[in-house]
């Protein structure tokens, strides 16, 4: 299949991703760069709400129930209309940004995101090869089936043994499957479509309004057509999370990211700025943007929202600390109640600080074990030393996924120098340099260190290098846009009268070569083919895969046209048997290579081999509804010793007890005669 005939998918993706958003907030005044970026976060929260409703009825998920929810959220909007201060309205101060500079600069950057991330990738309908995306891959193959959407209830599919709430973050899967549904195309080919409109229309949008909105006074739309190019520039994010994991729930939710901290700085500013109808607006404002921010992440992806949080804590903290001045200096009154706040504010600190250390030792258990011998698995474990980290971030040397890292990045690297530099002279957008540096340090002691202090400061992402590295380009990009306004004052000053006249043209112009150049580092030097290898799709076996072509044929082919559609197929999930739904539409009994299993579920991991002595082995198949057991002779990475968890195929299969059927010389589909038919439902 070529990437041209993938264009429907994209389109369908491209929708699922804004038009819900877009319907929503119809009736609210706003320019359009805030309304693309407020879209996403409007749509997600609308995605998870027509999960969780009707999820809990019992209805499959459809896109239409998405859009109900939308005409809903426009309802609301309506009534909200005049009571909003809508974030990035256009006025006399904020000009809009011209339509046609934008739209091709935006082209250009979607360009770029596409070549880096799909030009080693031949084949729009491979997958990511990867641990965790098996079981996305089998989350959307439920879905389609009937299996619910809602985040409540998504990880029931791998914790069948595990009763109560069942969360995971399923914004993701849902909008691969109304992805699927508008478009006809294959759940594999939707995959990809939605992470190019993700990080094109979501990701890219985003940064550029976040540049617009958080950088006041320094020429905001030409700072913000500078941020596109720049978007696509960073090897941390979009590329990096494509190769390593894939972990694609938490690229949709870095994707919103820009967003979510833009809507901050807005809410923030209005409510501390003077003005008493004006506040109340922006309060209204605030809570709003709280909701779309809580929610959109939390159905994102929830590990995201402490990454928010530290990306808007110095900027909060700078806000609170200049009301707090201004209070004190006007004394009486004013003063007594800033007093009083910071007193609540502190006491409401300690009360939180308590309250997570309480359920980190009592839900987590944070001490039931040495914190040293915690977060050693192959995301946690340092692969560099600390000043190697220092490195990669002063020079944007980017890890790529597959164990290398790109070559510097020096003109990306310049420019992040010089916007910092500019940023840090003012004290509106100082918070942006602070929190560069905290994502940085936290990112240098994950990637560089196992120690205690380690683990602890970044324990909550897992100590993984490569979720804190993804948020280093959030304020990296704004700071590189204004670096490129910054060099191009510079040099209108050097080559008067010729650059004065065209400074605002010549910053985009900037940032647009060094994003080009940037790029062809990530392409040239490991980003573009560390993708290519977690893609690539062996012809005959599969080795270290998940699935190779000819499995993939077996499952369409042989395993679709032999197995009852009423069946399950039992297979060890580690060889590939974990798709059979995705491609052969038969359920598999392990959807996933770890999981909370039943006991039923249990007995055949373990004990299948002992089925012509052991009755429980024929009731967990009946219970089941199991007559044929999928094999193929390997394991994904090799495999892994802690989660080899399903013995019991293997040695069935290595002791002749069950009845071969088909093969195609390297897969086979193996009868279970021992336990005679199944019992009607």
């Amino acid at each position: 299949m070529s990437w041209i005939a993938a264009a429907p998918a994209i389109v369908s993706a491209a929708l699922a991703v804004l038009a819900p958003g877009l319907v929503a907030t119809a009736p609210l005044r706003m320019a359009v760069l805030a309304r693309i970026t407020i879209a996403p976060l409007v749509g997600v929260c609308c995605v998870g709400a027509a999960a969780i409703v009707f999820g809990a009825v019992g209805l499959p998920f459809h896109l239409m129930q998405v859009m109900a929810v939308a005409l809903v959220g426009m309802a609301v909007s309506l009534l909200l209309r005049r009571r909003l201060a809508i974030p990035g309205r256009p006025g006399p101060s904020r000009p809009p940004l011209a339509a046609k500079p934008l739209l091709a600069m935006w082209a250009a950057a979607a360009a770029m995101v596409a070549v880096v991330a799909f030009s080693g990738v031949p084949d729009p309908s491979r997958i990511s090869q990867t641990y965790d995306n098996v079981f996305h891959l089998s989350a959307v193959a439920a879905i389609l089936d009937g299996f619910s959407a809602s985040p409540l209830t998504l990880r029931a599919l791998i914790e069948t043994g595990a009763p109560g709430l069942a969360y995971y973050p399923s914004a993701w899967h849902a909008l691969v499957v109304m992805t699927v549904q508008g478009s006809g195309a294959d759940p594999a080919v939707a995959f990809n479509a939605l992470w190019l409109a993700v990080q094109t229309l979501v990701w890219l949008p985003g940064v550029a309004y976040l540049a617009r909105v958080a950088l006041p006074g320094r020429s905001p739309a030409t700072t913000a057509l500078a941020a596109l190019p720049l978007a696509a520039a960073f090897g941390m994010f979009p590329y990096a999370l494509l190769a390593w994991g894939t972990i694609y729930p938490t690229a949709l939710a870095h994707a919103l990211l820009p967003g979510a901290v833009a809507v901050t700085v807005v809410a923030v500013r209005g409510v501390a700025s003077p003005g008493r109808g004006a506040r109340r607006r922006a309060a209204l404002l605030g809570i709003v943007g709280f909701v779309l921010v809580m929610g959109g992440l939390a159905v994102a992806h929830p590990r995201v929202l402490p990454t928010w949080l530290l990306l808007v804590l110095p900027f909060v903290a700078g806000v609170l600390v200049s009301s707090f001045r201004r209070a004190w200096r006007r004394g009486g009154r004013s003063r007594h109640g800033a007093v009083a706040a910071v007193a609540v504010s502190t006491v409401v600190g300690i009360v939180v600080a308590v309250a997570a250390l309480a359920f980190a030792v009592t839900r987590v258990g944070l001490l039931d074990e040495p914190i040293a011998d915690r977060l050693s698995g192959p995301q946690a474990r340092a692969v560099q030393g600390l000043g190697d980290g220092v490195l990669q971030v002063l020079t944007m040397r980017s890890l790529t996924g597959d164990g290398g890292a790109t070559a510097p990045a020096p003109l990306l690297a310049l420019l992040v120098v010089l916007g910092a530099l500019a940023a840090f002279r003012a004290r509106r957008t100082r918070w942006m340099v602070v929190a560069l540096v905290l994502i940085a340090a936290l990112f240098v002691l994950a990637a560089g260190s196992d120690g205690v202090v380690a683990k602890l400061a970044t324990g909550i992402w897992y100590k993984d290098r490569f979720r804190l590295a993804a948020a280093l380009p959030v304020v990296a990009a704004p700071l590189a846009a204004l670096g490129a306004l910054a060099l191009a004052r510079l040099l209108a000053r050097v080559r008067r009268p010729r650059w004065a006249a065209r400074e605002a043209a010549s910053a985009p112009a900037i940032a647009l070569v060094v994003a080009i150049v940037s790029v062809a580092g990530l392409v040239t030097t490991g980003t573009t083919s560390a993708i290519a290898g977690a893609f690539a799709l062996p012809a005959d076996r599969a080795e270290h895969a998940v699935v190779s072509q000819r499995q993939i044929d077996f499952l369409r082919g042989p395993v679709a046209e032999t197995v009852p559609s009423d069946q399950r197929v039992l297979g060890d999930p580690w060889d590939g048997s974990a798709l059979a739904l995705l491609y052969a539409g038969r359920e598999p009994v392990f959807p996933h290579v770890n999981g909370q299993w039943d006991p039923a579920r249990l007995t055949l991991a373990w004990h299948l081999a002992d089925i012509e002595h052991d009755p429980d082995v024929c009731r967990a198949l009946d219970e089941l509804r199991v007559r044929f057991v999928l094999y193929d002779p390997h394991a994904l990475a090799g495999g892994d010793p802690s989660g080899d968890h399903f013995p019991g195929p293997h040695e069935a299969v290595e002791a002749g007890l069950l009845t071969p059927v088909v093969t195609d010389g390297t897969s086979a589909l193996y009868r279970i005669d021992q336990c005679g038919p199944l019992p009607e439902v």
